[in-house]
């Protein structure tokens, strides 16, 4: 397997990186399973958040006996000093360590959020501030957006940045990865498969990892789902003119106007599971599962149509979807 130095950092990490986002208790296979499966491959870095639920948790138990195997990163999506010391410390005792590789700023794609994390009383700080005192060994930050990537760069307080990494978000390929080696800043990629996007994500995975990266995360949801993905990135190959052909008439088909399934809008006011009914709605649409996708709609507790348009999923999705105007027209569809 491939491995790259991030950046400045002394970390070489496998190309090829374990996503810690889907970890969950109840899993077909068990998560800690998942987990020492990744590392009996030999990847040795292993990405999760605080708000990720039970990632750091399950994640944390293998770490009892196998944390020299790997480094780790950890992220707080919370902008406060005092919150995101919260979440380190916390983040310390689930993952059984008392150290954390790389620290993540998580999800700073606004102006506002960026202006509170850098100042006195910001994450950063409390970044800082563990790191001084060995918990924590580098700074980095995650954002879904070109320029606010070009700015966290170009600051200088970061020695490690998260960015999506698909046919999709083709602005970081090409505008931010230049930038970010010009300035020695590590690049670690997210959302290599578009949150289940792509209807090919063989192929999605083999364009991510071609490109100009440190370390590609990818969200792991079963031993049958990693060892695919170890076997391609293992054994990689580029992907053909007739391939790449493919994957962009899919890419425009699609438009940059779709949910990537993170999960940062929720919780719903009203307990909607807005990336399950898009999901679904994407089963309906686009992989011709249209009876499927009506009967597991069905089964929701909470439906579309019972949406109070009250806008907080919007502020906190980070590609600011239009969601409640999309929520109606899925709801229309699957309750068809």
């Amino acid at each position: 397997m491939k491995r790259n130095k991030i950046g400045k950092t002394d970390i070489v990490a496998t190309h090829f990186s374990f996503g810690g986002i889907k970890l969950h208790r109840n899993m077909p296979d068990k998560a800690e399973n998942i987990v020492a499966k990744a590392l009996d491959l030999g990847l040795n870095y292993i990405d999760t958040a605080r708000c990720y639920g039970d990632s750091e948790a399950l994640i944390g138990s293998v770490m009892k006996t196998r944390r020299n195997e790997c480094y780790l990163s950890s992220k707080s999506i919370r902008r406060s000093k005092s919150e995101t010391a919260e979440d380190i410390n916390t983040g310390l005792k689930k993952l059984n360590t008392d150290m954390i590789d790389i620290y993540f700023c998580h999800d700073i794609s606004r102006e506002r959020d960026f202006e509170k994390i850098i100042s006195e009383s910001g994450s950063l700080a409390a970044i800082k501030e563990a790191q001084k005192s060995g918990k924590i060994r580098y700074p980095a930050i995650s954002t879904h957006r070109k320029e606010m990537a070009i700015r966290a760069i170009k600051s200088g307080e970061f020695d490690v940045i998260m960015l999506p990494i698909n046919l999709f978000d083709q602005e970081f390929i090409t505008d931010v990865i230049p930038v970010a080696r010009e300035h020695g800043i590590g690049i670690v990629g997210m959302k290599p498969l578009a949150g289940g996007a792509f209807k090919h994500p063989q192929l999605a995975l083999r364009y991510s990892l071609a490109q100009n990266i440190d370390a590609q995360l990818v969200g792991i949801s079963s031993i049958a789902e990693l060892e695919e993905d170890f076997k391609i990135a293992n054994t990689f190959q580029p992907l053909s003119e007739e391939e790449i052909k493919n994957i962009k008439e899919e890419a425009k088909e699609l438009g940059k106007d779709f949910c990537r399934q993170c999960g940062y809008c929720l919780p719903c006011t009203v307990k909607i599971e807005i990336p399950r009914v898009f999901l679904l709605e994407r089963y309906a649409r686009r992989f011709w599962l249209e009876d499927l996708a009506k009967e597991q709609y069905a089964k929701l507790e909470v439906k579309g149509d019972q949406c109070t348009e009250c806008g907080k999923c919007e502020e906190r999705c980070p590609y600011e979807l239009p969601i409640i105007e999309k929520m109606a027209s899925a709801h229309k569809l699957l309750a068809n």
